[in-house]
């Protein structure tokens, strides 16, 4: 698999595949992900997704009667419908990419056969908690802001920087550079790489309705939603070991990166790659 993602670059149905395989060797490590750091994110998730939804009911109550607006309890009830979506976004931004990079360290280290505890893999996937907060705060505010004034810009860039987590986790990249690394992985290969997302996203997707049809079986409980929550993010980390071999691929492609067993990457093209 190395050998091919070094060669040439791969097409979706090879992504796939070479996801499902990985994914199936590392599968014990995934589920330690999972536990150790997706669960907490979880509880995390149900909980704030519970008090919006509690907040969200009181200002529609309160629009119903008439009410809204005009007491103190309807801009206490606004206000923190808005912090949970603060908070939310804070988890989806910062908290969420550190199990990412975690899941793309595991899949790292076994394309190159290394041997590399999953506890380390964990305190250096921790340790870029500060450059996912300096590259996640420029991401935040131009892509989700281009999405709520325009849509497309917002869209675009959510696309031409969809590899800036594994450039902060797998390259050492952070803040603007991080974007730019992902940009220049995608400039010329756009349409392509919104195509492999599409379809790695649509693979998730179905899994997900799977699980959706037994959750739905589940009694409404707070703990059936984290357990519920839980499961999707094995799902999930089925996508981040496609987009980790895909942005391998890319390096390897457009920088010119060869990754080996022994050495780890080394440059033949230094062009795009300064600190």
């Amino acid at each position: 698999m190395l050998e091919a993602i070094n060669k040439k670059e791969l097409n979706f149905i090879q992504v796939l595949s070479m996801a499902i395989t990985l994914f199936m060797q590392n599968k014990k490590g995934i589920l330690m992900i999972v536990v150790m750091l997706f669960f907490p994110i979880s509880i995390l998730n149900v909980l704030i997704l519970e008090n919006m939804s509690n907040s969200a009911m009181a200002v529609y109550g309160m629009m119903q009667s008439g009410m809204f607006g005009g007491t103190p309890e309807s801009g206490e009830a606004l206000l923190q419908f808005f912090k949970m979506h603060g908070l939310q976004m804070a988890v989806f931004v910062f908290l969420e990419p550190v199990g990412i990079i975690s899941v793309a360290k595991l899949v790292k280290s076994s394309l190159v056969k290394e041997t590399v505890p999953l506890s380390q893999i964990l305190g250096e996937a921790v340790n870029c908690l500060g450059g996912l907060i300096l590259t996640g705060i420029p991401y935040l505010l131009l892509s989700f802001g281009g999405m709520m004034a325009f849509v497309l810009p917002g869209v675009y860039l959510l696309f031409i920087w969809t590899f800036y987590v594994y450039a902060i986790g797998l390259s050492g990249k952070k803040g603007w550079k991080a974007l730019e690394y992902s940009r220049i992985l995608v400039k010329g290969r756009f349409w392509k790489t919104a195509g492999s997302i599409l379809i790695i996203a649509l693979v998730g997707f179905s899994w997900n309705w799977i699980l959706e049809g037994v959750y739905l079986l589940l009694p409404a409980h707070i703990g059936t939603d984290i357990f519920y929550n839980t499961l999707t993010y094995i799902v999930y980390s089925f996508a981040f070991t496609a987009m980790t071999i895909l942005f391998l691929n890319r390096e390897a492609v457009v920088l010119g990166k060869v990754h080996t067993a022994t050495e780890g990457p080394m440059e033949e093209n230094k062009e795009h790659t300064e600190d």
